[in-house]
């Protein structure tokens, strides 16, 4: 069970997130949505570790470390002067574990990080965080800048992940969100969830909360 109460969240003295709650009780993907600048991303860092918060984060009763998180970035930074191995190598010594030899996608090792598309860089990113298990699993944006044929691979990784794990998936693109087992519309700190069924009415309120701007 994930038990997450965020009493406050800001920064330069702007509360982005105050009184947010949200308990999941078992493995599954579930989808995070709202429009931009409503803290979803800032909800993920809080969770991964990266940002300091007012509250308690709790697994199964215990506190939630960030070793124990993976967090995939909209936007992974990378290091251009590296070739694909030598991350792989690095961020394996981060985690503090030896190389990986199996990784999710096929990548040249001897290419540098400089020379990949965005969607490459994506790849190679997921390839180096994957290198080890993790409790919790996030996914911000993962579908931006891939191909069709990676798509598909990424949804199939996290519908695995989400067999045994709470996998979250944030995304814009509401129809890529039709697996998840609830959706979390992010609106005034507060999540209302929905199922996946019940995507048109979410659309409405997204619609309706920006036009109110």
């Amino acid at each position: 069970m994930l038990q997450i109460t965020l009493l406050e969240k800001s920064y330069l003295n702007k509360c982005i997130l105050k009184e947010l709650s949200l308990t999941i009780e078992k493995p599954g993907l579930y989808g995070i949505v709202g429009a931009n600048g409503v803290g979803k991303t800032t909800f993920f860092k809080c969770l991964s570790g990266l940002e300091t918060y007012q509250g308690t984060i709790l697994y199964n009763g215990q506190p939630l470390f960030s070793d124990q998180v993976a967090f995939f970035p909209t936007e992974p930074f990378l290091y251009d002067h590296l070739t694909v191995e030598e991350f792989y190598t690095f961020f394996s010594k981060l985690l503090e574990i030896p190389p990986s030899k199996k990784y999710a996608f096929e990548i040249d090792k001897k290419l540098l990080i400089r020379q990949l598309s965005t969607g490459m860089r994506k790849k190679v990113y997921y390839n180096a965080l994957l290198q080890k298990p993790y409790t919790l699993y996030i996914f911000d944006e993962p579908f931006n800048g891939l191909d069709i044929s990676s798509v598909l691979h990424i949804k199939r990784l996290i519908l695995s992940l989400a067999q045994t794990h709470i996998v979250f998936v944030a995304s814009h693109l509401l129809e890529t969100l039709q697996h998840c087992q609830c959706i979390y519309l992010l609106q005034n700190s507060v999540f209302q969830d929905f199922t996946p069924e019940e995507i048109d009415i979410i659309e409405e309120l997204l619609i309706k909360s920006n036009t109110e701007k």
